[in-house]
């Protein structure tokens, strides 16, 4: 079978245009291209993951900020309002509670918390963050919390729907594993039975599990896979790069920046690791990292 290499969606190319952004006076598109013609995401029959509902959850101190997301999310029959706070405390409180995957839009700049705080306070739970802000400059801490996506204020809905279509593909639109090798994963949606994407194991820097899915992370992008986090560990078992640290989290341990405390620092992402852990995993590190040196 011939592998084909298709264009998939690269986050890591939001950060570098939003470091263009901060160099220019005036507010210039977010980094996508404007579309004269909006398609929303598909809802047939035959995308399986793709006929729930999404709850959604606003998070800005700024009510009329709130307002105009609600207005935006009102237009999209896939997204569904499950609440507003204009206090981050009793967001984190609340959302805390929340047993089902939100997609909640938050605003960084807030007395008290911070959307940062606030979203590293969430980072153990199976949420996804759009941050919606006036400030670019938080591009590379918001990356380092697993947001799906920046939004800069102001934004008009063409920018809104693009990125919310994007982070619905790549967080809602599950893969399943065709097959793999020594190597590498082959991975095809239902919906476009013709793309087979070719993931480099060793390109994979973490994985998350969440129920029955397996979240893939790469320095570039990201897929969500029809798999449980232990079927992915059996499948990792022999290949040495991988440690399990977490009931949730398996990392690619050449990929590791430093370790402090129970975080481990990947360069774009953070992981926490359980302390029951620790012990095995820095032993395997140093064992690892030493044999590959003298080799």
């Amino acid at each position: 079978m011939e592998v084909f290499q298709v264009q998939r969606f690269n986050t890591g190319l939001i950060i570098v245009s939003l470091i263009r952004m901060m160099a220019k006076t005036k507010k210039p598109d977010f980094c996508h291209t404007r579309l004269k013609n909006i398609s929303y995401i598909s809802t047939t029959p035959n995308s399986l993951s793709m006929n729930k509902i999404i709850p959604c959850i606003i998070v800005d101190d700024d009510s009329s900020a709130i307002d105009i997301i609600k207005e935006h999310l009102s237009e999209i029959p896939r997204l569904s309002l499950n609440k507003t706070f204009t206090r981050p405390a009793a967001a984190l409180t609340e959302i805390s509670l929340e047993e089902d995957s939100q997609l909640i839009f938050m605003d960084i700049d807030m007395p008290k918390i911070t959307g940062i705080s606030l979203a590293e306070s969430l980072r153990g739970q199976d949420h996804n963050i759009i941050f919606t802000t006036s400030y670019p400059e938080y591009a590379l801490e918001a990356f380092k919390v697993r947001a799906r996506h920046y939004l800069l204020k102001p934004f008009d809905f063409v920018e809104f729907v693009t990125v919310v279509n994007e982070v619905i593909r790549e967080c809602y639109s599950g893969w399943n594993l065709e097959r793999e090798n020594k190597d590498a994963f082959f991975l095809r949606t239902d919906s476009e039975r013709s793309k087979l994407i070719k993931v480099l194991k060793s390109e994979i820097m973490y994985l998350q599990g969440s129920n029955n899915h397996v979240h893939i992370y790469t320095p570039t992008e990201n897929f969500s896979v029809y798999l449980t986090i232990k079927e992915m560990e059996d499948k990792l078992k022999n290949n040495s790069r991988f440690f399990r640290i977490h009931k949730s989290y398996i990392v690619n341990i050449e990929f590791i920046k430093k370790i402090i405390g129970n975080k481990i620092d990947l360069g774009k992402y953070e992981v926490l690791m359980a302390s029951h852990y620790k012990k095995d995993f820095i032993a395997y590190v140093e064992r690892n990292l030493l044999r590959s040196k003298r080799n």
